[in-house]
């Protein structure tokens, strides 16, 4: 929990809700790896599954990363190659995190870089065969992308192409435990193949406005969606030292899984299908204001409004998080900090509010606006049965929604 050891673990899921972890999958144990197995990416072809990613290493405390490549033919033991990218001149050893995919008969792969003028960037590179890869220049760099670029993600979603990008930005640059402010958004844009580049066509645009999301990456599945998971976490060093599932051997965890789609000239993000699966009961609301009592930490507040012109509050879990609604273009949400002990909020400017939707668990949350036209993720923490639920405001032929998770006694 110190992030002094990483290892890529192997986790199986048949319906993306219930998973099993199988145990470790990539481990720290190669000289180009020693000091931890870095995020990266994966890729099915000819009945294998690749895995793409950054081996750290140090000397004397000096950094070198790697791009490295490993196979399976069943998901779980691994073999690495002994071909390993380095980093291309003019960039610093922050290089990490590869993309790869294929199109026009190509293998194309995109890394994270820092450029040796502390300018975040986007590099590429091309193969034929998986095995020798080839440095085809600078996808993408710009001042907005901060000191550093981290876990790039490149994909077509009807007539967009999207570069996700995570800009970051140290108070210092040198190792250690700097104070880092990072984010991710996404960019439209072209990617010329002639010139091997990146055209933007838009400013970096927020994918989230939470508290906690950051690295996403994003895969097709056998039913043609593409899927997005992102990291739940952007905590400082004291929220992560106070950090209350420390007792439980872990810190982070990941958001649901949730569908792209490509509407109004912008990404949108729904809950997957499968979510309605863990739906036990359902108790729907429609007086103006109400208060209960979750039956667990684990539910799905789903509110639909209508002609909603007056302000709407939705607090949850004894108000450790809240949501207010205006009723005209302001949405604040909320929660206390748990180091500081403080409110702590975000305001996000909605026009027109028709729908929200919540999925609660323990010591997360994640809220989905407008069919995912905006969504906020941040984790939270509060007694197990501090579970109460109120709102006040609810207008006209509103309603609120409340599915448990909790199985029938």
């Amino acid at each position: 929990m110190d992030h002094g050891y990483k290892e890529w673990g192997a986790f199986v899921s048949s319906d993306l809700n219930n998973w099993e972890h199988l145990g470790s999958a990539l481990l720290p144990d190669s000289k180009e790896d020693s000091e931890g197995v870095y995020s990266g990416s994966a890729i099915e072809h000819d009945n294998k599954l690749y895995v793409f990613y950054t081996g750290n290493t140090k000397n004397n405390g000096t950094r070198k990363s790697y791009q490295r490549m490993a196979c399976s033919s069943n998901g779980c033991t691994f073999t690495k190659s002994e071909k390993v990218i380095e980093t291309p001149n003019g960039f610093t050893e922050h290089h990490r995190d590869p993309k790869v995919w294929q199109s026009d008969g190509k293998w194309w792969m995109i890394v994270g870089a820092q450029t040796i003028d502390q300018v975040g960037a986007v590099n590429l590179f091309s193969a034929t065969d998986l095995g020798e890869w080839e440095y085809e220049g600078v996808f993408y760099s710009a001042q907005t992308l901060d000191q550093m670029c981290e876990c790039p993600d490149y994909f077509q979603l009807d007539d967009a192409e999207i570069l996700v990008v995570c800009p970051q930005k140290r108070t210092s640059i040198a190792d250690g435990n700097e104070n880092i402010s990072s984010y991710a958004g996404y960019i439209v844009g072209t990617f010329e193949k002639k010139d091997k580049r990146f055209r933007p066509e838009s400013d970096i645009i927020l994918l989230d406005d939470g508290f906690d999301f950051y690295a996403p990456q994003s895969f097709v599945d056998e039913k043609n969606r593409r899927i997005v998971v992102g990291w739940m976490s952007r905590m400082d060093e004291a929220e992560e030292l106070a950090c209350p599932t420390a007792a439980f051997n872990y810190l982070h965890c990941l958001t649901i899984p949730r569908e792209l789609f490509w509407e109004n000239d912008r990404l949108y993000q729904r809950p997957l299908e499968e979510l309605k699966m863990l739906r036990k009961k359902r108790n729907r609301l429609t007086e103006s204001s109400a208060a209960f009592v979750s039956d667990s930490g684990a539910y799905e507040l789903h509110i639909q409004l209508v002609n909603q012109i007056t302000p709407l509050e939705i607090s949850m879990n004894n108000g450790n998080t809240v949501i207010h609604y205006d009723g005209r273009s302001k949405l604040v949400i909320s929660r206390i900090n748990w180091v500081s002990g403080q409110r702590e909020q975000k305001e996000l400017h909605v026009p027109e509010l028709f729908e929200i939707q919540i999925f609660n668990d323990t010591s997360a949350m994640e809220i989905f606006m407008n069919k995912g036209e905006k969504v906020f993720s941040m984790r939270y923490f509060c007694e197990e049965e501090q579970r109460d639920i109120s709102y006040k405001g609810l207008q006209g032929n509103g309603s609120i929604d409340y599915y448990s998770y909790q199985e029938e006694v």
